[in-house]
């Protein structure tokens, strides 16, 4: 969903001559790295949670939404180094451990070509420290042990997805017992291998069921993992996989993927929504729109109009409600970057939620955009008596309140 942050590399690249001190520099970074991370994730949250707690009509404060953004932002690079460190340190390792080189020797079997590993794009929000580098290389043994429920990943064109297929009772089992095997050998960047391709490639129900196990008698953070990776499979998926986690009592497990698709990008919107209704979660759908209402103003501009385009105008017209609260040079820069028709729809609202003397405040500001000033003018004139008090003010104000465009009467000729 994300472009991963590149930098410099922390350390120089591990060569033929690298040693365990090596490899242990790599790890004292890394752990410094993952619990710099997790602050931000615990930041992040606390920040958004003071956002979702105020009263529906009172607007987030601009320097609690500097404080998130930055914390997101931070989170995100925290995210994007921890990978970055991780898949050195997993290189070094698999060289330490390869015997005296051969002529015309090859690589060993079962671990794939260290260098040239694809990226996911994927960063995953870690609350469990030590559990949560979620690697982007799938080797083959990884994907033995979860029966194949995905494809390697490799360069080149990507393979046609594979349809999820209902696991017994006995595979999920011995799914987990691999995986807590793995937590036990302290290989948890491994099992959070097997981890993120369960979530993508189980069905829902399964991914449920093996969550449930993981909660009762799997390693500490397993099925919070899990269920986080959920949010990297496709939109439907992720909603689905919700549904399944709240119908099997897992509520914690639940709210770290809900938590997870506030990050969703405008471009699956849609299809997110469209997944949760038919998930039967529509209470879910109204929380997002009504968080994602307090974006800045270019995300809210790019999911308002996502919406548009999905032909989901009841939506568009939810989110732009939730915006109704904010400062009046934010909704002069939003009417301004909105395509039409969103502007004539943020404006109808405003002219039905905001005061007159706010309403008169946003007209001054649009007064230079004459036809954003007549979108906000056009449903004020629908109902004179109603806006009266706004008309006025803005007759007060030296505003016009006669649309340009309205053909003068036969009587007022000269």
């Amino acid at each position: 969903m994300r472009t991963r942050h590149t930098e410099q590399p922390l350390v120089p690249d591990a060569g033929i001559g690298a040693s365990e001190q090596d490899a242990l520099e790599l790890r004292s970074q890394l752990d410094e790295l993952l619990r710099a991370r997790q602050y931000a994730v615990q930041r992040e949250r606390r920040l958004a949670e003071a956002a979702r707690s105020l009263p529906d009509r009172q607007r987030v404060d601009g320097e609690l939404l500097r404080q998130l953004t930055q914390a997101r932002t931070l989170r995100e690079g925290l995210g994007a180094r921890c990978l970055e460190l991780s898949d050195r340190l997993k290189t070094l390792e698999e060289q330490l451990r390869q015997p005296s080189p051969r002529v015309g020797g090859s690589e060993r079997p079962g671990t794939g070509a260290p260098h040239g590993i694809p990226d996911r794009g994927h960063d995953d929000a870690p609350h469990d420290v030590h559990h949560d580098v979620h690697r982007p290389e799938v080797h083959h043994d990884v994907r033995h042990d979860v029966h194949h429920v995905g494809p390697a990943q490799a360069p080149g064109p990507a393979p046609a997805p594979v349809p999820p297929r209902h696991r017994s009772p006995g595979e999920l089992a011995a799914l987990a017992e691999r995986i807590t095997g793995l937590y036990r050998k302290a290989s948890p960047t491994e099992a959070a291998d097997i981890l993120g391709q369960a979530a993508e490639h189980l069905t829902p129900e399964d991914t449920a069921a093996l969550a449930a196990r993981l909660a009762h008698r799997g390693p500490t953070g397993a099925s919070l993992h899990l269920a986080r990776s959920a949010v990297h499979g496709s939109p439907h998926h992720a909603a689905a996989t919700l549904a399944e986690l709240r119908r099997a009592g897992l509520a914690e497990e639940a709210g770290e993927l809900f938590n997870m698709l506030r990050s969703c990008p405008a471009a699956d919107l849609p299809a997110l929504l469209d997944g949760l209704e038919r998930a039967g979660q529509h209470a879910d759908g109204t929380t997002l729109l009504w968080e994602w209402g307090s974006a800045p103003t270019a995300e809210l501009t790019a999911l308002a109009t996502a919406l548009h385009q999905a032909d989901r105008a009841a939506d568009a017209r939810t989110l732009l409600r939730q915006a109704a609260g904010r400062p009046t040079g934010d909704l002069t820069a939003l009417a301004t970057t909105l395509p039409a028709p969103l502007p004539a729809l943020l404006l109808g609202e405003l002219a039905t939620l905001r005061p007159p003397a706010e309403l008169v405040r946003l007209a001054g500001a649009l007064a230079g955009r004459t036809d954003l000033y007549e979108a906000l003018l056009t449903p004020l004139l629908a109902d004179p008596g109603q806006h009266r008090t706004t008309l006025a003010a803005l007759r007060t104000a030296g505003l016009p309140t006669t649309p340009a465009n309205r053909p003068r009467s036969r009587w007022g000729r000269r």
